[in-house]
């Protein structure tokens, strides 16, 4: 071959080369779901994808499902301190150009990836972007579309919902490095935040597919989290110049102020019970607020 043949053969390799996509699954104890997650991520059809999983050192079948796979995926299974510890090591340890996790509880559908590496080399300018995702239970069984995602809005992301399904989210490691990375001092809303952040830097784009399922079960932080989610996402909240929180979490944080009053009460829990009530008083007073002024609005 001579020197021109293979300056063009050279040419033509970095013409058709894929970026390298990075996913990290955090896990601890979900050994029942494991498989179906990382079989999600084997059956993909994308040719270049390094797969990690972070194991915080289970106790349950977990390891026993990961050695089932030999060589076929990469592990480690050591503590951490949580899972944004864990995904933050991950990338560390990686070096994808596109990333993403993909919680041990949840999987992706055939073809995400591809979709998600089209959209992104379409527009370089993107942080990253974000598909439509459905529900599923325990089993495995489809509930029902994820109703929140929507257009990226970036004053809706912080003053209305969080829009964007973690599971269905693919973004550049440049842009991710530039906004900080995860904070791993929080524990529910870690997601939101980054991409609040990031947004900051690069929009998103939203992508009309559906690229992930998101398991519900009695295990989910969003589904235990409790009062404790709510007073997070309010604390991250205000990190990015909201004095509340977003519209649509507001009913949900008097509810749940409500909820564990009694018990709080019963109990003799004097702090909790200050701290629900404040946290009624401040929401509760806001949405009668919005009411009655569609109210005096409202046509006669």
């Amino acid at each position: 071959m001579t020197n021109q043949e293979e300056a063009a053969r050279a040419t033509g390799d970095q013409a058709t080369a894929r970026p390298t996509v990075t996913i990290i699954t955090p896990s601890f104890n979900q050994g029942r779901f494991l498989a179906a997650a990382i079989d999600s991520i084997l059956g993909q059809d994308y040719p270049a994808i390094e797969h990690l999983v972070l194991d915080a050192a289970s106790t349950d079948e977990t390891l026993d499902v990961l050695r089932g796979y030999g060589d076929r995926v990469r592990w480690i299974s050591e503590p951490d301190h949580g899972q944004g510890d864990a995904i933050e090591k991950g990338f560390a340890r990686t070096g994808g150009q596109v990333i993403a996790w993909l919680n041990a509880d949840d999987v992706y559908l055939p073809g995400a990836v591809s979709a998600a590496v089209a959209a992104l080399e379409a527009q370089p300018g993107l942080a990253g972007v974000y598909g439509n995702a459905e529900f599923i239970d325990a089993a495995g069984g489809v509930m029902g579309p994820c109703t929140q995602v929507e257009p990226y809005d970036p004053a809706r992301l912080v003053n209305q919902l969080d829009y964007i399904v973690q599971p269905a989210t693919f973004f550049r490691r440049a842009t991710y490095e530039a906004a900080g990375g995860l904070d791993p001092g929080l524990r529910y809303c870690l997601d939101y935040d980054l991409w609040i952040r990031m947004g900051t830097l690069a929009p998103f784009r939203h992508l009309e597919r559906t690229l992930a399922q998101v398991r519900i079960h009695a295990q989910t932080k969003t589904a235990s989290g409790g009062l404790g989610r709510l007073l997070e996402i309010e604390r991250m909240i205000a990190r990015h110049g909201r004095g509340s929180l977003p519209l649509g979490f507001q009913r949900e944080a008097l509810n749940a102020a409500l909820d564990g009053l009694p018990g709080a009460v019963r109990a003799g829990r004097w702090g909790e019970v200050s701290q629900r009530v404040s946290l009624a008083a401040r929401y509760g007073a806001r949405i009668a607020g919005r009411r009655l002024r569609r109210l005096v609005r409202r046509p006669t």
